[in-house]
């Protein structure tokens, strides 16, 4: 049976399925395992001007809606978009760095602004709704593409989507490891 063109572009570039599906499997242990956790304890801020747990979890959101939004407004730009080079990929590199080294660092504004007080559950259902967007994103994403820089980050610049999702991955990281920490905290 012979397959159309359409369906031929709404498959997903593999390595970027990879990154995806890790990104996924990664969030949903995290909620699964704060699921056992109740509104109180979810709330509770670690210490004055410290987040709590659902407020690194509303973080996570924000910025995944944020990076979504700023890959949707670029691939609008597709004439002006410039391709990556050496100099772009160590730039993500020491971001990488930056997150895995354990120290803090102050959120950029537009992604700081979290409720004091919010719900797992329908953290997990904006979650879902910006994931579902991001998937729908890679799959019609244009192979032409992949090597430009789709997404600026404050510190880092522009990168590509394979490194932006890298660095929502490892973003996610970052956090994860206080949350758990927290978690451990709360629970004993």
């Amino acid at each position: 049976m012979p397959t159309n063109a359409y369906s031929l572009n709404m498959l997903m570039d593999p390595k970027l399925e990879d990154r995806y599906l890790r990104l996924e499997d990664s969030r949903n242990r995290l909620l699964d395992e704060l699921a056992g956790l109740d509104d109180d304890q979810l709330n509770t801020a670690p210490a004055a001007g410290k987040w709590s747990i659902n407020q690194h979890i509303a973080h996570l959101v924000l910025v995944e809606d944020a990076a979504l939004a700023n890959i949707r407004y670029k691939l609008q730009q597709q004439d002006e978009l410039k391709d990556n080079g050496f100099a772009q990929a160590i730039r993500a590199f020491l971001m990488k760095l930056a997150l895995q080294s354990g120290r803090k660092y102050k959120a950029p504004a537009v992604v700081a602004d979290v409720p004091a007080s919010c719900h797992l559950p329908e953290l997990r259902q904006q979650w879902d709704q910006v994931r579902f967007e991001l998937e729908d994103e890679l799959t019609s994403f244009p192979q032409q593409l992949l090597e430009k820089g789709v997404f600026k980050h404050p510190m880092a610049g522009y990168l590509t989507i394979s490194q932006t999702l890298a660095f929502i991955q490892d973003h996610f990281i970052h956090h994860k490891r206080i949350v758990q920490a927290q978690k451990e905290a709360l629970v004993g």
